[in-house]
């Protein structure tokens, strides 16, 4: 393993259903990783959360045995299909590929406060595992990003104030962002990534003066976002170099629950 490297929190493996994308195969995805020093990268499988119902466990698993462990898993969790997607995390749990849990309103077409998805809060909380949540700001050509918003959250981060939560994209754009950051300040558990199309001028060092170094994650939204488009505005932020640690990596491992010993092989 080469030093420094990177973790990307927010990417996707699996078939990629009805989004368009150019297909890649595990070992160009592997290969790039290896050229940009990204040892470890966080997935959900894609193909389940487009189909909705299930985890994807199966997928991420066969996919961290392939990459020698270095592509690790989140299950998804759907509360219209509450009760299998829990058999399945409970099923997993303890296996060292897993961490953490996959929501996404939008694709699950249910409101990010309702009732429903308090099932996966409360195991998350128990099982002391991560939550990180598609989050976006209301779009008038996509209403469904409405399902989403961050602040229909924050009921369950005050209940659950234990549990590492991760904004996805940073609440998109706009208003979303605006109360993406109000929650990762007012909750210690609250965390951003900016994964995905999010090109807005100055976003990371805007971040890091909003919220601190600290509450920030890099991620690409592999495979539709390349890792070098936000690796790069990383890398050239006028921030400190402590900071870009933090984001590349730090932040990632203690969400995560990345151990040290992992990054020794």
């Amino acid at each position: 393993m080469r030093s420094p490297f990177v973790v990307d929190a927010h990417a996707h493996v699996g078939l990629l259903g009805r989004l368009p994308c150019r297909e890649m195969s595990l070992a160009a995805h592997l290969e790039r990783m290896d050229h940009l020093g990204i040892q470890f990268t966080i997935c959900s499988d894609q193909e389940a959360l487009s189909e909705g119902g299930r985890t994807g466990l199966d997928t991420v698993r066969r996919t961290y045995e392939r990459s020698d462990g270095r592509i690790h898993g989140l299950g998804i969790f759907d509360p219209r299909s509450s009760d299998r997607c829990l058999g399945e995390l409970r099923d997993t749990l303890g296996w060292q590929g897993l961490r953490g849990i996959k929501i996404h309103p939008t694709m699950q077409d249910t409101p990010a406060g309702d009732r429903t998805y308090e099932p996966v809060w409360q195991f998350a909380e128990e099982h002391d595992l991560a939550i990180l949540a598609h989050t976006w700001s209301r779009s008038s050509h996509n209403p469904a990003q409405a399902l989403s918003t961050p602040e229909q959250f924050e009921p369950f981060l005050r209940r659950f104030p234990e549990v590492r939560f991760v904004l996805g994209h940073a609440g998109g754009r706009g208003e979303g962002r605006i109360e993406a950051v109000r929650l990762a300040r007012n909750y210690p558990n609250v965390y951003l990534d900016f994964a995905g199309d999010i090109f807005c001028r100055r976003l990371v060092e805007t971040l890091v003066a909003s919220v601190a170094a600290e509450k920030v994650l890099f991620g690409s939204d592999f495979p539709w976002t390349s890792p070098e488009a936000h690796l790069t505005r990383v890398l050239l932020a006028p921030i400190d170099e402590a900071s870009k640690a933090r984001i590349l990596r730090h932040n990632a491992m203690d969400v995560f629950r990345i151990e040290a010993e992992a990054c020794s092989q």
